[in-house]
């Protein structure tokens, strides 16, 4: 079904309006009352990313569609993510130290595994990235993260037999410094080495699209007419604009339709090219600010929950900013993830604001234990 630009704009409208009536409840509720059930809302967004697979219309429809309403689950569940690492880690007295207590990690794989088997890449990646964020916020140093993480930095370094032999050296340090034992030595040297081997095998269990977003990534010119058209038209857009931009609904790129995705993926693509480099500082400038507020208040929060869920909402505009920005210049892979605020899309508009009014709850009561 094609919707003209005048019906994405009353729909948007109607989302933004939805969108507020969460916000004004995120600033309401009790964070202590959020804390108690923040297991059984993580459970929920775990049956409706499982909803998904059996209710969308194919193996890549990311939606649950009931009727004239269309749902997002993986939207939710990066909320819901939030709220279960938060409510894990300050449920802990102390950080965990040896490798059988890493499995705290463990929580949060469901999730990530539902929405890859959608399938959607770019959002379980983003959705490891925010996690992993709130885990440094708690405390967790550089060399547990990147114990967590080894697996993915194991699947890169077999690309090349110098990257591998740092990876193993340095895991092997952070394993001696941290004096696990040989038991625990074999499973992450091991373990990471079946991975690698593995690798090229896991490429061709990508999607075709999947394959061609980071190819084109690296080289958007080896396929300009096909998997490269997006991010070279949105390259160009964003040049076009110059210093003051090419004025409200002006921009050729997006007049002509060479643009795709130009409400979604590639907004800002759009308000480059309309309002120019002078207007692209002043959104992300923006964006610091309320990133930079969010992040106060969670260094301000004196109870540890509020204090997580405030970091991991920070994390997630954080995130989403910086690789939605990134791929309209070129230097991240074509994901999907949504501007805040910006984009288009209802399921994306309630939960970023149901998010912003968590954390103007924990800014103005810092203070409640």
């Amino acid at each position: 079904m094609v919707v003209s630009e005048s019906g994405l704009f009353s729909r948007q409208v109607l989302w933004v309006v939805i969108g507020i009536v969460f916000f004004l409840v995120g600033t309401w509720i009790s964070f202590r009352r959020l804390e108690e059930i923040s297991p059984v809302i993580y459970l929920l967004t775990c049956l409706l990313l499982m909803a998904t697979i059996f209710l969308g219309g194919g193996p890549a429809d990311r939606w649950i569609i009931i009727g004239p309403l269309h749902i997002q689950p993986s939207e939710i569940a990066k909320a819901g993510l939030i709220l279960m690492s938060s409510w894990w880690l300050s449920s802990l007295r102390v950080r965990p130290r040896k490798f059988g207590e890493l499995l705290v990690f463990l929580t949060i794989l469901p999730a990530i595994i539902l929405t890859l088997l959608q399938p959607d890449l770019g959002t379980s990646i983003a959705m490891i990235m925010i996690v992993l964020a709130i885990f440094i916020w708690a405390g967790y140093g550089p060399g547990w993260i990147y114990l967590i993480i080894s697996p993915f930095l194991a699947a890169v370094s077999s690309i090349h037999i110098i990257f591998w032999i740092l990876f193993i050296c340095i895991l092997g340090l952070i394993l001696y410094r941290r004096r696990y034992p040989f038991s625990s030595w074999l499973i992450f040297i091991g373990g990471n080495s079946i991975v690698a081997a593995l690798t090229p095998m896991a490429w061709n269990l990508l999607e075709t699209y999947q394959r061609s977003r980071l190819i084109t990534f690296l080289d958007p010119s080896s396929d300009p007419h096909g998997a490269g058209w997006n991010i070279i038209q949105s390259e160009v857009a964003v040049g076009s604009g110059g210093l003051f931009g090419q004025g409200f609904l002006q921009g050729a790129q997006k007049e002509l339709a060479y643009l795709p995705a130009r409400h979604t993926d590639f907004v800002f693509s759009v308000w480059a090219e309309e309002t120019g480099f002078l207007g692209g500082i002043i959104l992300l400038a923006t964006f610091f600010v309320l990133i930079w507020r969010i992040t106060l208040a969670a260094r301000k929060s004196v109870n540890a929950f509020n204090s997580l869920v405030t970091a991991g909402i920070a994390a997630y505009c954080t995130i989403h900013v910086f690789v939605n920005v990134g791929m309209t210049l070129g230097i991240m892979p074509v994901t999907g993830l949504p501007l805040p605020l910006i984009s288009y899309g209802g399921s994306q508009m309630i939960v970023v604001l149901f998010l912003l009014g968590l954390a103007v709850n924990a800014g103005m009561y810092w203070r409640e234990v």
